[in-house]
C-alpha cells in the first residue's frame, strides 16, 4: 500500500519534487523503483516505463531487470493502444516488442541461474503467445512454466496451476476438448476454497477459460454457476480487499484501481 500511495502522489507528470545530485542523477530514495513500476503498469505503462528508465538511472535497476520490466509493461499492461501508439504501430506491436526482449532475456545467464525471475519471464511469453494466437507457443511456454513452478516448490504452486489451466484452455484451441476440460475441472477445484489475491486470480482466470469453451460450444447454461462464481468471489474482494492482498503485482494493481475506481481516469 505504501508503493501504491507513494507512486499515486508522483503520478502528475510533473515530478516538482525531484530532486538531482550535482551529477545530475536522482538520488536512490526515490519512488524510482521496479515495486512502484510494477504496481501501476496495469493501467499507467507510460509512467511504469519513466520509473523504470529512471531506476536505471539511479541505480535501482540493472538493465537486464529493466528489460524484464519493460515486457512485462509492454505485454502485459491493459492499456495496449498506449503502447502501440509509442511505439509507432501496428496494432499490437507491443507483443511482437514484449515477446522480442523476453526470448533474447532467455539466454541470459542471470536468468538461467534464477528460477524466480526465469518464472516470471515465461509468464510473460506464456501470456504474449496466447494474445498472439500462437497456440504452440502457449502450449509450450505454459510447460515450461508448469515444470520451473514445480522445481522452485510449493511457494509456486498457484502459478504452476495457473498455468495447468492455460494448457487445458489451449488444448481446446488444437482439438483436445475433453483432455483440456478434465484439466480446467481440476484446477478449478483445486483453487475453489478462498485464498490470497494470487490464487484468486488463478481462479478467475481457470473459469473464464472454461466460460469461453463453454460458450464456444453454444453451452450457455452451462457458463451461469461459473460466472456468478466470478461475481461472488470479486464482490468478497471488494468488500475485503486486505484480505486477500498478498504483495504480487496483480494484487497491487487492484489495490490501485480500488483506491482510485472513482477517479475520472478509472473505468
Amino acid at each position: 500500500m505504501t508503493a501504491v500511495a507513494v507512486v499515486t502522489v508522483g503520478c502528475t507528470g510533473t515530478d516538482k519534487g525531484r530532486q538531482t545530485t550535482v551529477a545530475g542523477q536522482l538520488p536512490k530514495d526515490t519512488v524510482y523503483t521496479k515495486k512502484a513500476a510494477m504496481s501501476i503498469y496495469g493501467y499507467q505503462p507510460l509512467r511504469a516505463l519513466q520509473i523504470v528508465d529512471s531506476a536505471v538511472i539511479v541505480g535501482n535497476l540493472g538493465e537486464v531487470q529493466a528489460d524484464q520490466c519493460r515486457a512485462r509493461i509492454y505485454g502485459m499492461s491493459l492499456m495496449t493502444d498506449q503502447l502501440d501508439s509509442l511505439l509507432g504501430g501496428p496494432t499490437d506491436v507491443r507483443l511482437d516488442t514484449a515477446r522480442a526482449i523476453g526470448e533474447r532475456l532467455l539466454r541470459h545467464d542471470s536468468i538461467k541461474g534464477n528460477l524466480l525471475r526465469h518464472r516470471d519471464l515465461l509468464e510473460i511469453l506464456t501470456y504474449v503467445d496466447r494474445k498472439r494466437n500462437d497456440t504452440e507457443g502457449w502450449i509450450e511456454r505454459s510447460r515450461e512454466m508448469v515444470d520451473v513452478c514445480r522445481e522452485i516448490g510449493p511457494e509456486a504452486e498457484t502459478d504452476a496451476l495457473r498455468m495447468e489451466a492455460e494448457i487445458g484452455a489451449a488444448y481446446h484451441e488444437t482439438g483436445r476438448h475433453k483432455e483440456g476440460m478434465a484439466k480446467l475441472d481440476s484446477v478449478i477445484a483445486i483453487l475453489s476454497k478462498k485464498g490470497t489475491f494470487d490464487e484468486l486470480d488463478a481462479l478467475i482466470i481457470a473459469l473464464k477459460r472454461k466460460i469461453a469453451i463453454l460458450g464456444s460450444h453454444d453451452q450457455y447454461a452451462a457458463t451461469l454457476p461459473l460466472s456468478r462464481l466470478i461475481i461472488e468471489r470479486l464482490d468478497d474482494y471488494e468488500a475485503h480487499p486486505d484480505q486477500y492482498h498478498d504483495g504480487s503485482h496483480q494484487s497491487l494493481t487492484m489495490l490501485w484501481i480500488y483506491e482510485h475506481k472513482n477517479q475520472k481516469h478509472i473505468t
